[in-house]
């Protein structure tokens, strides 16, 4: 139970996300730029990070795991404000959205990271594009990242650093773009051989001394261009030496010689087609804008932003539905009509006690709309053949709120209403809103035609209320009685079929999944299938006993006082059971 009970709170919190929300997360996500220190001296993953992580920038290679995304997102920039060298990577300053989309689980956002340089006091901008998705914890599962214009800006870059630079080694500087270059790779050699001088030691020892370190990196490997942060040259291994300090075992072979399995060789069309990500980053709709904003200030501009974003789920309860409220009043209104109509037809009912003047309205009424829901159910019946289109997922939704509402409905007009009945209604309002949220979540489309088999339960139960509602007008006797054993009989076929061919379908199309949403559905079918069955085939034996008990008695004339029934007809007490 306490299991269940976590599952559905898991249910619960996951329809939370509202593209809001995700906005929070993707802007955690950038905040690790400009706190990358706090982050990867904790020695831990970062938060924003799911475990199993995968990332990709195409200006280096995929990453796999939190672990290794936080060393290369945020580990690249630590410890760079503490270094009085000029450094080829600036710290991240600052970001800001430029541009963002958002359909969750999917951000799709183009950002301007500026990167401080604090030898030369200069900020560059850098324009970062990025694809992500989330996952239910709101942490990121994957991302796609691509430096925008990044050859370019570091082209623009170099002879604002080559001056510094020149001074700091000691060499002349002629202001050429070959001297540039020339003068960012002695720069990087000279960092990257000092860094495998401190850290790569012992066991972990790559070269054999910094002079042997500088020669191979000066005459073995070209120094590369921007793009190529993940292939066999030493740009690919300048980028790993800030991380090197945090797992030297692991990172030391990254600047070898070798290149560890990092800066390595590539394919252009391997890069290229390989996809690396369990699932797709593919956003359906677009996201929201945000109109007529002029003349307030930042903050209510970014709340209406998370207004308009807000999208609708099942759970949502700051939403106003009104096709639901509309149909409510359509209840009210056909249910005040009948009330209205009866007592002109019929001098029997001017006769029957309050409480079983409701009643009969209520075979009306039910006996009218589960029609409408049963014809509803037949224009989108392709579901069951897997025909899933907008349209007919939409029919079984409508289906749903038709039944949904109707049942309370008449929870609230009815007097009184006995255990079995009180508990089918319960009992299929359940199984309706846990269709629906489930479906929400899971995604599953043989979901939608679980959901449209189960409704079958509710919307094939006209005959008895036709027979029930012969049966307190006085009809004669012998109609009452072949209509209440049809309905009985037809009840139960009808009951039992559904439900035998539900199961069925849940074991051929749903079993297979095991995701704690999945596991709440299959034991609430069980749980809920049992309790639907024992009200359904109680109420089915209820009906055949009124119909079998005409036989032996005189029809039961209703008083003014509610419940009394004369000792003749004893099973009509069943009615309300009798009625699911």
């Amino acid at each position: 139970m306490s299991r269940l009970l976590a599952t559905l709170t898991f249910l619960t919190c996951a329809l939370a996300h509202q593209p809001s929300a995700y906005l929070d997360a993707f802007q955690g996500f950038l905040d690790g730029f400009i706190n990358s220190d706090d982050i990867v001296i904790s020695g831990s993953s970062s938060p924003a990070l799911a475990d199993d992580c995968v990332g990709r920038v195409d200006a280096m290679t995929t990453f796999q795991g939190s672990l290794l995304n936080t060393e290369y997102l945020y580990g690249v920039f630590s410890n760079i404000p503490s270094l009085n060298t000029t450094q080829l990577i600036g710290v991240p300053s600052g970001v800001s959205i430029q541009s963002l989309a958002i359909e969750g689980p999917i951000v799709s956002a183009s950002v301007i990271l500026t990167a401080y340089y604090k030898t030369i006091d200069y900020t560059l901008p850098l324009q970062t594009d990025i694809w992500m998705r989330f996952d239910d914890a709101l942490k990121v599962k994957s991302y796609d990242m691509s430096l925008r214009r990044f050859p370019w800006a570091f082209e623009f870059l170099l002879p604002k650093l080559a001056p510094t630079i020149a001074e700091e080694l000691g060499v002349s500087y002629n202001g050429t773009n070959a001297d540039n270059k020339t003068l960012a790779a002695q720069r990087a050699i000279v960092d990257i051989c000092n860094t495998a001088m401190e850290y790569c030691t012992g066991d972990n020892q790559i070269y054999d001394s910094n002079e042997s370190c500088q020669q191979f990196l000066a005459n073995e490997v070209p120094f590369g261009e921007a793009w190529q942060g993940g292939q066999n040259t030493t740009m690919c291994r300048y980028i790993h030496k800030n991380i090197v300090r945090f797992r030297p075992e692991v990172r030391c072979p990254h600047i070898s010689p070798s290149g560890g399995d990092v800066c390595i060789p590539r394919s252009y069309e391997n890069v290229t087609e390989d996809f690396p990500f369990a699932s797709t980053l593919v956003a359906p709709n677009a996201s929201f804008t945000v109109d007529n904003t002029k003349g307030l200030s930042e903050n209510a501009v970014t709340e209406l932003m998370k207004f308009n974003m807000q999208q609708i789920y099942p759970t949502t309860v700051a939403f106003y539905s009104i096709p639901t409220i509309l149909y409510f009043l359509l209840l009210y209104v056909c249910a005040k009509g009948v009330e209205m109509v009866l007592p002109r037809l019929y001098t029997s009912y001017r006769g029957l006690s309050f409480e079983n003047k409701r009643n009969t309205v209520t075979y009306v009424m039910n006996a009218f709309w589960t029609s409408v829901a049963l014809i509803t159910q037949g224009v989108g019946g392709s579901v069951t053949s897997q025909n899933y289109t907008v349209f007919n997922v939409s029919l079984v939704r409508v289906v749903g709120n038709l039944i949904s509402g109707l049942y309370i409905f008449e929870l609230t007009y009815r007097p009184s209403m006995r255990w079995p009945l009180l508990i089918h209604h319960l009992c299929t309002l359940f199984a309706i809103i846990f269709v629906q949220v489930v479906l929400q979540i899971t995604e599953h489309p043989p979901l939608a035609t679980a959901g449209y088999i189960w409704l079958f339960q509710a919307t094939t139960e006209q005959p008895i209320f036709v027979g029930l509602f012969l049966y307190r007008l006085q009809y004669p006797k012998l109609l009452v009685k072949s209509t209440l054993q049809f309905a009985a009989v037809q009840s139960f076929l009808c009951k039992i079929g559904f439900a035998v061919y539900l199961v069925v379908w849940w074991g051929l199309k749903l079993a297979k999944f095991h995701t704690p949403s999945d596991i709440a559905l299959s034991v609430m079918l069980v749980l809920i299938c049992a309790l639907l069955m024992s009200t359904q085939v109680y109420g089915s034996y209820a009906v055949w006993s009124i119909a079998r008990n005409m036989d032996r008695s005189s029809r039961v004339r209703d008083t003014e006082k509610p419940h009394s029934e004369t000792s003749s007809a004893t099973a009509v007490s069943t009615r309300d059971s009798a009625s699911s």
